[in-house]
C-alpha cells in the first residue's frame, strides 16, 4: 500500500511540475528567436481564434477584456488589412515579441524572470501572468495538448 501511495505521489508532483517545464520550453523557444522552435509550443490558430472570441462584443461576464493599446493596435491593422487583420497580424513574430515584451533591455534570460503568476485554471489548463498587475501585464494560456503544453491565448 505504501508503493502505491509513492507511485501516485511521484506522479502527482510529476503532473504539477510538467506545465512549468513547458513554460520553460517556451522560454528557450522565444529567446532562440527561432520561429520553427517557438511553433512547437503555440498554437497560432487557437491563439489568433481566442484574440477573435475576445473581440467579440459578447464576451462573457468575468473575461478579461483586451487593453486598449492592443485594441488600437488591432483597429489600425484592421483599417489596413481588412477583416483578415488578425489572421495576418498575429504571427509568430508577434507572439515572440508579446512573450518578451516585459523582459529589461539586455536581458537574455527571457521573461521567465518576470512571470508573477503561473498556476493550474483546470487540470488541462494554465494560466501565467507576465509583469505585475499593475504594470500592464502580458497573460498565456497553456493548454495540455497531446504529450505536451502548448500556448493558446496570449492577451494584455
Amino acid at each position: 500500500m505504501k508503493s502505491l501511495f509513492r507511485i501516485f505521489l511521484l506522479a502527482a508532483i510529476a503532473y504539477g511540475a510538467w506545465p512549468y517545464y513547458g513554460l520553460w520550453r517556451l522560454n528557450q523557444a522565444a529567446v532562440s528567436g527561432d520561429p520553427q522552435a517557438l511553433a512547437t509550443w503555440v498554437d497560432l490558430p487557437a491563439v489568433r481564434q481566442d484574440i477573435k472570441r475576445r473581440l467579440n462584443k459578447d464576451l462573457s461576464a468575468g473575461e478579461t477584456t483586451p487593453s486598449n493599446e492592443f485594441i488600437g493596435w488591432l483597429q489600425d491593422g484592421i483599417q489596413r488589412l481588412g477583416n483578415d487583420a488578425v489572421d495576418r497580424l498575429v504571427t509568430l513574430e508577434w507572439v515572440r515579441d508579446r512573450l518578451l515584451s516585459k523582459t529589461p533591455a539586455g536581458s537574455r534570460g527571457g521573461f521567465l524572470g518576470q512571470v508573477s503568476y503561473a498556476f493550474f485554471e483546470r487540470p488541462d489548463r494554465f494560466l501565467v501572468r507576465i509583469g505585475e498587475l499593475g504594470g500592464d501585464p502580458v497573460h498565456l494560456r497553456l493548454r495540455l495538448e497531446g504529450a505536451g503544453w502548448r500556448l493558446v491565448a496570449l492577451y494584455d
